[in-house]
C-alpha cells in the first residue's frame, strides 16, 4: 500500500511538473510590417505562449480585435510564413475564426512546427490570397 502511495505521489509530482511547462505565459512582442484595406484593421492585443522567444515547439495563442469594413464576411487567421522555400502547411481549427461583423474579437492559437514569421492575417470568406495582416515577433 505504501509503495502504491509513493507512486501515485511521483506521478502527482511529473504531472504538476509536466502541466506547468506547458502553461502559456504573457510574450513581449513587437509588430512588424502591416498592410490593410481601407477601413480595415487587426489590432493584436495579447500574446501568449510556452516560450517566450516563439521558437519551435511553442503553443502560441494570439488574442485581439478587428475592424472589417471593405467586405461583409471574412476568415482571419494566424500564421507563420516560410523562412525557406516549403510545401503547404496543415491548418488547425483553432487558427483561424469567421468575421461576420464589422468589428469585434478573436483568438486565435497554433503550434510552432517550423522557423517562421508568425502573422495574422484577413482571408476572403470564400478562400484566397490575404487582403490585409500583420506580423510579430517576440520583443528583443
Amino acid at each position: 500500500m505504501k509503495t502504491l502511495l509513493r507512486l501515485l505521489a511521483c506521478f502527482c509530482v511529473i504531472t504538476c511538473v509536466a502541466s506547468a511547462s506547458a502553461a502559456l505565459s504573457p510574450v513581449s512582442f513587437v509588430l512588424g510590417k502591416q498592410s490593410f484595406k481601407p477601413g480595415d484593421a487587426i489590432v493584436i492585443d495579447q500574446v501568449l505562449a510556452t516560450s517566450a522567444r516563439l521558437e519551435v515547439g511553442t503553443k502560441l495563442l494570439v488574442r485581439g480585435h478587428y475592424t472589417l469594413a471593405s467586405c461583409d464576411k471574412a476568415n482571419v487567421g494566424l500564421y507563420l510564413t516560410h523562412r525557406s522555400p516549403a510545401g503547404a502547411d496543415a491548418s488547425t481549427r483553432s487558427q483561424t475564426a469567421r468575421l461576420e461583423q464589422a468589428s469585434g474579437t478573436f483568438e486565435l492559437s497554433c503550434d510552432i512546427t517550423y522557423a517562421g514569421d508568425p502573422h495574422v492575417s484577413l482571408y476572403p470568406a470564400k478562400g484566397g490570397e490575404a487582403f490585409g495582416g500583420v506580423y510579430f515577433a517576440a520583443a528583443p
